[in-house]
């Protein structure tokens, strides 16, 4: 089970569209993308922001951007 089943469509959309926005400076704006594919996206940026966590460099990288 992952942490983003209890989340409505539109919810999963607006958190993916801030989360992007958060980790990449832009938006991600998903258009009539399955729920599944809205995860998908959802769980690649834990990953990213968890492997970006993982080494001196990224973290350096998060305390700089905030």
């Amino acid at each position: 089970m992952s942490r983003w089943d209890d989340y409505e469509y539109d919810e999963l959309t607006n958190i993916l569209s801030d989360y992007h926005k958060d980790v990449f400076g832009h938006r991600l704006r998903m258009h009539g993308e399955s729920r599944e594919a809205v995860i998908t996206e959802l769980v690649y940026l834990d990953r990213y922001m968890e492997k970006m966590k993982s080494t001196p460099e990224g973290l350096a990288q998060l305390r700089e951007e905030g």
